[in-house]
């Protein structure tokens, strides 16, 4: 959440809106004795690159399209929560002396200007506690820095789409909340279409996150290359074969195995720093996302990376009615950003 637009109030009916790469993702939920009870869900395709997109038409355009989704769900309220990806905000994790609270807030602008590369008059800052020493007292706080113009813009499509905003986070503290559990430490790996998003939760708390150039976009084009197919065929031969050595001879599998390794590398490399900066060993992932659906790809992770692989699901502490339940799990990996939103606050 960033501050300035953190007008949530109490007991005010709200729901989570997603707006992603290639799909807008709605949920609404109401908390009633204690549990997520589910009120309704929803999504509408989005056009290749108008999300991308910062021109005042298609942000018309994409405001419009959630206007649609939201008339035909027929939601009762306007106030929504949305979301930043990963790759539009920057974080860091500082360490500061204790002190009174009052006066973190004076030393976190200090550190924000001397550890966020970006102009401070850019930029909306908030921050959180994630840790604190036993021995020294010194404080964790985690910075996040969300540039002004991506907010205003997220902003401006609520306003299109006729709606209240409430509040907007970052993607990765919304899928957090979502896929919360009891484990002590874990690692969600969110696998969008163009970008992976790797956080690691101690605790109940998010305690460091990144943004890696990883997703299905990035694979399919991979697929095309290796195998001289247009990207539609590779498209459809990565969703109907996945990364599966079994299929097609492993042609798929060989053709995306460099990106796969990235991938790989690229959450050795955040378990190994976590492990050098917290002396804590990361044994489960959990991953979501679009992309984290592929055939092959559970097992290819847990072959590769020696540790335990679950899918995360959003849904498993939602009541909703029986007759959905099969829906619900087999979209599970799309949801886990709007349905944190919705929980916000409940």
């Amino acid at each position: 959440m960033l501050p300035g637009l953190n007008i949530l109030k109490e007991n005010t009916n709200y729901f989570g809106i997603d707006i992603g790469t290639s799909a807008v993702k709605i949920v609404q939920l109401k908390k009633s004795f204690g549990k997520f009870e589910l009120i309704s869900f929803g999504s509408a395709p989005i056009p290749e690159g108008l999300a991308q997109s910062d021109s005042a038409v298609d942000v018309k355009r994409l405001g419009g399209i959630v206007k649609e989704l939201v008339h035909s769900m027929h939601l009762v309220t306007k106030n929504v929560i949305v979301s930043l990806p990963g790759g539009s905000i920057f974080t860091t994790v500082v360490k500061i002396p204790k002190m009174p609270m009052a006066e973190v807030k004076k030393a976190i602008s200090y550190q924000a200007e001397q550890n966020v590369p970006l102009k401070i008059s850019e930029i909306k800052i908030d921050w959180q506690v994630i840790g604190q020493s036993p021995d020294t007292g010194e404080i964790s706080v985690m910075i996040i820095a969300a540039p002004i113009q991506k907010t205003q813009k997220m902003a401006n499509v609520v306003e299109e789409a006729g709606l209240d905003l409430d509040a907007i986070e970052i993607n990765a503290i919304a899928v957090a909340r979502a896929l919360h559990t009891n484990e002590p430490l874990y690692m969600i790996v969110d696998i969008g279409t163009f970008m992976t998003e790797l956080s690691v939760v101690q605790n109940g708390v998010l305690t460091l996150t990144r943004t890696v150039p990883v997703g299905g976009q990035v694979i399919t084009r991979a697929i095309a290359q290796n195998l001289g197919m247009e990207t539609t065929q590779a498209e459809q031969f990565k969703t109907k074969f996945g990364i599966d050595k079994d299929k097609m001879e492993g042609k798929i599998f060989k053709a995306a195995r460099s990106i796969l390794n990235n991938l790989t590398e690229e959450i050795e490399r955040s378990t190994k720093y976590y492990q050098d900066q917290y002396s804590q060993n990361i044994t489960l992932l959990k991953m979501t996302g679009g992309c984290s659906k592929l055939l092959g790809m559970q097992d290819f992770l847990s072959d590769n990376l020696g540790i335990n692989v679950v899918y995360g699901n959003p849904w498993a502490s939602v009541v909703h009615k029986p007759d959905i339940t099969n829906q619900l799990n087999q979209n599970a990996a799309d949801y886990a950003v709007a349905v944190g939103l919705a929980m916000r606050g409940l």
